[in-house]
């Protein structure tokens, strides 16, 4: 028998780095920076994977649902998901669909990320009522690549 995993906490950081300078030659440059963390506890899974695009078709990366049936993340147990856009020049459409009436897209730079986490989205103008996201899904070029990571208690 093997040994089991233990839960551990995700540790994530987003540092901003910005000096603006005045351009009047002195070294009184206006400091931007930041950095923020948060940790997500209890992670015992985690998905990470790098996903080439076959076409410009919109393609779903992951479904969620409330077991595991035909390879669901169970939508519960999701703390953070990270879609990062590793094209140096392409936009990657990326957004939670319902399957119903409801779905959220945005745009997603080139060499940049999104990351989510929960997984409930709105299509009404004003976000009254969340509903369960069944899917993620992404839009980009043929051939265009992505990381996806998930990780979930």
């Amino acid at each position: 028998m093997g040994t089991e995993l233990t839960a551990q906490s995700l540790i994530v950081t987003i540092t901003e780095a910005l000096a603006v300078d005045h351009a009047n030659g002195a070294t009184n440059d206006i400091d931007f920076a930041q950095t923020y963390t948060h940790t997500y506890g209890s992670i015992a899974n985690v998905t990470k994977k790098i996903i080439k695009l076959a076409n410009t078709n919109l393609t779903e990366i992951a479904t969620f649902g409330s077991d595991t049936q035909n390879g669901a993340f169970v939508r519960a147990d999701i703390k953070y998901i990270r879609v990062t856009n590793l094209d140096a020049s392409d936009a990657l459409q990326v957004g939670m669909d319902d399957e119903d009436s409801d779905a959220a897209y945005t745009s997603v730079a080139a060499d940049s990320s999104i990351i989510f986490t929960g997984t409930t989205v709105e299509g009404d103008n004003g976000g009254s009522t969340l509903d369960n996201a069944t899917a993620l899904k992404v839009k980009g070029a043929a051939n265009q690549q992505l990381e996806l990571f998930i990780a979930s208690v």
